[in-house]
């Protein structure tokens, strides 16, 4: 993302807080529950997505028999640059970044089918000659703190009145249908901009406006499709990444995950396979509050036997979108 040149105040922040409960929350909603203008917050709004500080896009939710797998490539030196661009351009990596000075590559698959995955897996990876031991983490659980975003570390966050004023109902817990093949021209469209309107979701796809608008909230409705808030941390003040992969008792291992979830530096946490069972993310602003989080509050958390810290990059590639220059600017 581009460096913001005006430094974001509490309306921006309080949008970008409200984007990651609603994606979809109309400005006139946003506006008054943030007591401020709709062509106030329509504004700040546009300004936020031109400088590359957040977008809202939308997908298939993950099915119940397979939500995906988080890799962890080791790699020869100074042969990552080039597997990381082959990574990034693959539709079913939804998500990439380095670590280690790019010793290692870290990233999600969301593959079509099983057969699709182990190929990548199995087969086309071991091949590259570049990587010499991949670690897959199956997901078991996404763990989320209803009506709150993934990501609340940063300041002027929303209260207890104006996130209720933001979100929408949650899916019923019926199973989600999976989106027919006549939705593919919406998804595609939902995959750059989520926030856009019914006359553009209905320009892009050649269906009436009508239909488009009825499509699209039976989609979220029942939680067929997903929104998501893609916000660079960086932008805000908070250049520390890490990625967590933490060892827990099997009897706390949900009251663990719940917890994580609930605290302010974490952005993804998920019950994973492998060799740890829970696998978090959490961004701060310096070293010794990655430091400080490591060593106290994850030791309040009852159950947690290891903990594996590892430093990440930015991302390069982040809901589906790839950012490879984004820090470059």
């Amino acid at each position: 993302m581009c460096s913001v040149t005006q430094p974001l105040d509490r309306l921006d922040h309080q949008i970008l807080h409200a984007l990651g409960i609603n994606g979809r929350v109309p400005f006139r909603r946003l506006a008054q529950a943030l007591d401020a203008s709709e062509h106030t917050v329509a504004r700040r709004y546009r300004r936020l997505v031109e400088r590359d500080v957040v977008r809202v896009v939308a997908a298939p939710a993950p099915r119940d028999s397979d939500m995906g797998q988080l890799l962890r490539l080791q790699v020869h030196p100074g042969s990552s640059k080039r597997l990381t661009e082959a990574l990034v351009n693959r539709d079913d990596v939804s998500w990439l970044r380095t670590a280690g000075g790019g010793a290692e590559i870290m990233c999600g698959v969301r593959a079509p089918s099983s057969p699709q995955r182990d190929k990548l897996i199995l087969e086309q990876l071991p091949r590259t000659g570049k990587v010499t031991r991949v670690t897959t983490y199956d997901v078991l659980h996404h763990f989320r703190t209803p009506g709150h975003a993934d990501w609340e570390g940063f300041p002027d966050r929303l209260d207890d009145r104006k996130r209720e004023l933001i979100r929408d109902h949650d899916p019923t817990g019926a199973p989600a249908p999976r989106p027919a093949a006549e939705d593919a021209a919406l998804l595609k469209a939902l995959t750059l901009d989520a926030r856009q309107s019914s006359a553009r979701l209905a320009a892009a796809t050649g269906q009436p406006e009508s239909t488009v608008r009825r499509r699209l909230d039976q989609l979220l409705a029942c939680g067929a499709i997903q929104l998501d808030r893609d916000l660079d941390p960086l932008s805000l003040g908070y250049p520390i990444s890490a990625s967590l992969y933490i060892d827990v008792s099997p009897k706390h291992l949900h009251a663990a995950g719940a917890a994580l979830a609930a605290h302010r530096p974490t952005t993804f946490v998920a019950a994973v396979t492998g060799p740890a069972n829970l696998h978090a993310a959490v961004s701060v602003r310096t070293l010794a509050d990655l430091y400080d989080y490591v060593s106290s509050t994850l030791t309040e958390i009852d159950g947690v036997l290891r903990v594996e810290t590892c430093l990440a990059g930015p991302f390069l590639k982040h809901a589906r979108t790839i950012w490879l220059a984004r820090h470059d600017r």
